[in-house]
């Protein structure tokens, strides 16, 4: 899937932008993008990944431009750098807060005007985890995405309190400081990687259902349903 993000990622970013990273964690998408010739300023909330950020680019044998830093989402506005082109989220790690009203206005200050918002979150609504509960009679576990107060789930190998949405909310949590200009579904047709059972037992269904992703993955409906969406937004 991360293959995926970043051909969204390429279309839209003009070549050599500026972009901040939110909860860049190891730094695989960081590092990616500073070979395609971004400027990154990447940030985690936590220390050790930034330290193992800062080593990535240490061993890289070309010469790739990150800066990276400990913050939390409320502390963006503390950032000592704006006019980024583009700021980029990926694989969840907005799941983590439910309420985006300061976020939302900190990113748009940081950003140029017609900036963009390039965010991969987890869906409320993801067809093959439903199915695969009820199927295995987990009746609790199907719908446990639609919880408004949040679940405990597994986030990069630590428990915690996620929260879903829909497109839509998504997209309304982010409303008085852009808008949105395209969305797209990451693992729609495809069973979700946890469900690694099905990827071992189904290999070659699992590769034709990736690539029915790859092609329907912008069209609606399939684009507002699925384990994650990415949402591409610009500021207003």
């Amino acid at each position: 899937m991360r293959e995926l993000v970043h051909k969204v990622y390429l279309k839209y970013i003009p070549g050599g932008s500026n972009i901040l990273e939110l909860n860049a964690g190891t730094g695989v998408d960081a590092v990616f993008l500073a070979e395609q010739g971004y400027k990154i300023y990447a940030t985690d909330i936590s220390d050790v990944m930034i330290n193992e950020i800062q080593e990535k680019v240490k061993k890289q044998k070309t010469k790739i431009t990150i800066k990276a830093e400990a913050l939390s989402f409320d502390e963006i506005s503390r950032l000592p750098e704006n006019n980024f082109d583009a700021v980029v989220s990926n694989f969840g790690g907005l799941n983590c807060i439910n309420n985006f009203s300061k976020l939302s206005g900190d990113l748009a200050a940081k950003l140029k005007p017609n900036g963009l918002f390039i965010a991969v979150v987890m869906n409320k609504i993801c067809p093959w985890e439903v199915f695969y509960y009820l199927l295995t009679l987990k009746f609790s576990e199907a719908f446990r995405r639609f919880n408004r107060n949040g679940i405990m789930a597994e986030l990069n190998g630590e428990k915690v309190l996620t929260y879903y949405f829909s497109p839509g909310e998504f997209a309304e949590s982010f409303a008085a400081h852009f808008d949105k200009v395209k969305m797209y579904a990451l693992a729609n047709q495809t069973p979700p990687p946890y469900l690694i059972g099905i990827y071992n037992r189904l290999k070659p269904l699992v590769k034709f259902w990736m690539k029915i992703d790859e092609l329907t993955m912008s069209f609606f409906p399939f684009n507002r349903f699925g384990d994650h969406f990415i949402i591409v937004m610009k500021k207003k």
